[in-house]
């Protein structure tokens, strides 16, 4: 059976990655065909990986789903040994427990260049009756994970009764930022707010930065080499606001934009990405990715716009616009973007039929500045994998990471990968 656009319906009625400096590592991990490592216990259900890269540090955390109540969901984490090409020791943030599970918005560890750790993630309050409600928690460590602060809320305004779909990066003033998607909205959507921490590590200074947001798409929030920082986003844009082409009178959600050059003092106004123009009554769950080679802003995402949905991407120099977009994968979803030696590296989760049988392979393109690409799969034939992210280990090697789900409990799986 054909897969159709109905993939996509189902997805939306159902419902980083993270770029730094490389880290120099002192030895030279080879790769091969077969070296995907299984980092997870097998006998728990182990999801929604995310990857954070300080320079210095690479960390690669992810939820352990309890089977039977989702009270006893758990933040596991592990830092990368760059000696042994390997993960060291496997931890847990115990304040934790019962945070909720999403494979878009995904629970994060980040770690500054003073050593503190922060946790971020997401809990459903008892009292709350909302089928999509929650607030985002923040804890830190400042012991390498043996101990952790007091959880505390990230937002204190009790007139926000939600707070999702949040992403982290270590900015050039040493300090951790944060975006995330708010409930105090005047327009349908969301409200998409920015904040930083303090000399308390606590994320004091917040503000929004864009208004009206589709409700549930991951945003990205990306810092380049020269410390610019870099917002992208899906929008939501209802028939009486700007930017809609005026057929019919069902929403667009298409990918926006801002930046900052000045530390996070101001942001410019939101742009496109693409003027897709992708009317559709529902949120498609897959966000943005961004990642600059040096000379160019890069962007990479999903559209389901006829006649070709798919992965897109474009690139933008300076303040210029963004170009026009170029096809990457008609079966691609969920893709995550780095840039090194020039090029663009996305992965991402794409289907395809043997015998009949659906899959999802893992994909690994290899982007030139103009939009040619190569195209390698990386994960093993004929398995279910989704929702990868990856991340620059060396000069010429990286890392990915993804969930599998070929046996009862999904587990996290990752690979490191020679681009010579």
């Amino acid at each position: 059976m054909k897969k159709t656009f109905s993939l996509l319906v189902f997805i939306i009625v159902l419902q980083s990655c993270q770029n730094a400096q490389p880290v120099q590592s002192k030895n030279n991990h080879k790769s091969t065909k077969d070296n995907i490592i299984v980092l997870t216990d097998p006998n728990v259900n182990s999801e929604a990986a995310y990857l954070f890269n300080n320079g210095d540090k690479i960390i690669l955390n992810w939820t352990q789903r309890a089977e039977h109540d989702k009270k006893d969901n758990l933040l596991k984490f592990a830092v990368f040994n760059l000696d042994t090409g390997k993960f060291d020791s496997i931890m847990t943030v115990p304040s934790s427990k019962g945070l909720q599970d999403h494979l878009e918005t995904m629970a994060k560890v980040g770690i500054k260049k003073d050593g503190t750790l922060f946790a971020v993630y997401r809990k459903k309050l008892p009292t709350d009756r909302s089928r999509f409600g929650g607030l985002v928690y923040v804890v830190t460590s400042k012991d390498q994970g043996k101990t952790w602060s007091k959880e505390e809320r990230l937002v204190k305004d009790t007139t926000s009764n939600s707070q999702s779909f949040y992403d982290i990066a270590l900015l050039p003033n040493g300090n951790m930022g944060l975006t995330w998607l708010d409930s105090r909205s005047k327009r349908r959507g969301k409200t998409l707010y920015f904040a930083q921490t303090d000399a308390n590590n606590m994320f004091s200074q917040q503000k929004p930065v864009a208004f009206s947001t589709c409700e549930c798409c991951r945003t990205d929030l990306y810092v380049d080499a020269r410390g610019q920082i870099h917002i992208a986003y899906r929008n939501l844009i209802e028939p009486d606001e700007p930017g809609f082409d005026g057929r019919g009178f069902t929403e667009i959600r298409d990918m926006y934009y801002l930046k900052s050059v000045d530390t996070a003092k101001t942001f410019t106004k939101p742009v496109p990405i693409s003027r897709d123009n992708w009317h559709v009554n529902g949120c498609p769950h897959t966000g943005p990715s961004l990642a600059f080679n040096g000379q160019k802003l890069g962007a990479i995402w999903f559209t389901g716009v006829q006649p070709q949905p798919g992965l897109y991407f474009t690139t933008k120099t300076g303040d210029q616009a963004f170009l026009p977009r170029k096809s990457i994968s008609i079966e691609g979803r969920h893709p995550q973007m780095i840039a090194m030696n020039g090029k663009y590296y996305a992965v991402y989760e794409s289907y395809y039929e043997k015998a009949g049988k659906g899959y999802y392979k893992i994909v690994l393109d290899v982007i030139q500045t103009d939009g040619q690409h190569q195209t390698h799969e990386i994960s093993k034939p004929l398995t279910q994998n989704n929702h990868p992210v990856l991340t620059q280990i060396s000069k010429d090697q990286i890392l990915a990471a993804w969930t599998n789900t070929d046996t009862r409990h999904p587990k996290i799986m990752y690979k490191i990968i020679d681009i010579k």
